[in-house]
């Protein structure tokens, strides 16, 4: 077997073993189990071993056992069976390795009990009409209920030495601050803040429990009473992109009207709060919500016209790579480097991988080693984070799908990219579409005539207002000159999703579909998938 084939299995079973801790408690000596049958078939079936590599009192059973499997036509099922019992193993081992213990230096082991801690906060700011979201990433918390007077005599900023001030524990782990909008706080305050604990729970249909675990959030807080005690506690790098993407924020405020600059706020860094809510229910029946959501569909459809763009100013195809892979990296800064972020660009630079280099195999394997990468950092994301699951089948879609469809759809036209537009869309809403309906159970009619409409806009509209923006930065009123044309194309791009979304039959709910359907759909799209590239193989001889 080649190396890309161990390197293939290996990278899959891992997913699938993370996959399956997510959804089953296994007890451990079953996990164990599959790893030691999973040790045994390796054994058995690696090439090096065989009968003449035994030592000469190895049993003649062992012997003409392994004489059998080396070089025989089962040899290549043991090796895949040994993998997925190694692997499996590693999956759900790193799984439960990212679950916190429940023990006294978790700060989730005092739910239920008001306490004091201290804590930094970890990420940007989530502000809302009513208040603020904080994710505190915790230091230190009180041993006993605190009393009514802590908030007065705060704990030592250092760290505490053996015997010292031992009403304090540290601890780690994060809690979800809700907290009131005033007074303001950023990214690396360190706070005192006392209120009472409480463990997450489902909300109605939704898993707000698994939604915050994927965060490594396992306490909530509710407008507690907090104290700044130091400022500048995060990293350096994230706090100076968070503080240029504020820069930004304020000038896009100022330069444009509602609801202009919050949409073009959702396309430059990702700020989706200020959007409307009739206007985000709009984008939900379109099927349009990628492009103010960030994901790897939407760098992806960035990147692809990028590449179309530089080269159709002459630009060279590895050039053409290179400044749209610089494209996605700015807009990574642009949004603040968040860890969604960060895992949407991942998947729309493979997408520039996969048309650069063009093997299927070499695509396939960035594919899943990306998918595991990330699962190792975070292994929740897999079952827990709808965005990661609809940016990782967009991306298949249009890495797998898009260049078959081409081909079935070869008489569109090919004036201002409505062809290949079409056709990544499709590519996308194939592929995504059962994951929508198993977790919304909501289907949009109109989503291809939609983006055909809106996406060549795109580009145009993060272009013009990218300029504004940077106008408006150096002078306000050349910011407001430019921020005109910004207007315009912003404009129409909100009227084209209002417009669709009228219909009647724009969208509708088809219910909530079962697991097993979702199996069974992605089992088909793989089978076709490799089916056609068969086919291609057969066609190239």
């Amino acid at each position: 077997m080649s190396k890309s084939k161990i390197f293939f299995y290996s990278c899959l079973f891992f997913i699938l073993g993370i996959g399956i801790a997510s959804y089953l408690s296994l007890p451990l000596w079953a996990a164990f189990a599959i790893l030691v049958v999973g040790c045994g078939f390796l054994f058995f079936g690696w090439p090096a071993r065989n009968a003449s590599n035994l030592p000469a009192n190895a049993s003649i059973a062992l012997q003409a056992g392994l004489a059998c499997v080396a070089g025989g036509p089962h040899q290549k099922t043991f090796i895949v069976l040994g993998l997925a019992g190694i692997f499996l193993f590693l999956g759900m081992f790193r799984f439960e390795a990212g679950t916190p213990s429940r023990d006294e230096n978790q700060i989730s082991f005092y739910n239920g009990e008001e306490r004091n801690f201290v804590g930094v906060v970890a990420a940007e700011p989530d502000t809302r009409d009513k208040g603020v979201k904080l994710k505190i990433m915790t230091l230190r918390v009180t041993t006993r209920r605190a009393e009514s007077e802590r908030l007065e005599n705060p704990p030592p900023t250092l760290p505490l030495e053996k015997g010292e001030s031992s009403d304090w524990r540290e601890v780690c782990g994060n809690v979800l601050v809700n907290a009131r909008l005033y007074p303001v706080f950023h990214y690396g305050d360190e706070l005192e803040i006392k209120c009472k604990l409480q463990k997450p729970e489902p909300i109605e249909d939704f898993a707000y429990d698994k939604y915050l675990a994927k965060e490594n959030i396992y306490s909530l807080c509710y407008w507690p009473e907090i104290k700044l005690l130091a400022s500048g506690r995060g990293n350096k790098i994230v706090a100076g992109i968070l503080f240029v993407k504020e820069k930004l924020v304020a000038t896009v405020n100022r330069i444009l009207p509602e609801p202009q600059a919050a949409f073009l706020g959702g396309l430059l860094y990702g700020a989706k709060r200020g959007i409307p809510e009739d206007l985000t229910e709009k984008f939900n029946i379109t099927g349009t919500t990628h492009i103010i959501a960030i994901s790897g569909y939407n760098i992806t459809i960035l990147a692809v016209l990028l590449l179309q763009i530089t080269k159709g100013l002459g630009i060279g195809r590895k050039k053409s790579f290179w400044v749209a892979l610089s494209g996605i990296l700015f807009f990574v800064i642009l949004t603040g480097a968040a860890a969604s972020v960060v895992r949407a660009a991942l998947m729309g630079s493979l997408v520039l991988f996969a048309t650069h280099v063009g093997r299927i195999s070499k695509i396939t394997n960035a594919l899943l080693f990306a998918a595991a990468a990330m699962l190792i950092f975070n292994p929740k994301i897999l079952a827990f984070d709808v965005g990661f699951q609809l940016s990782f089948a967009a991306t298949i879609g249009l890495v797998f799908l898009s260049p078959i469809f081409e081909k079935y759809f070869s008489k569109l036209p090919s004036v201002f990219g409505v062809k290949e537009i079409f056709t990544t869309t499709m590519s996308a809403i194939v592929l995504t579409l059962p994951l929508i309906l198993y977790n919304f159970g909501r289907i949009s009619f109109v989503a291809p005539l939609a983006n055909i409409l809106i996406l060549p806009m795109i580009p145009l509209a993060m272009a013009v207002g990218s300029v504004a923006v940077l106008g408006g930065l150096i002078y306000f009123g050349l910011g407001q000159i430019l921020a005109w044309f910004a207007w315009l194309v912003l404009s129409y791009i909100i009227k084209a999703v209002e417009f669709l979304a009228a219909i009647p039959w724009a969208s509708g709910a088809a219910g909530k579909i079962h697991w097993i359907f979702l199996i069974i759909f992605y089992l088909l799209i793989s089978w076709f998938i490799w089916w056609k590239s068969e086919e291609n193989k057969k066609l190239n001889v």
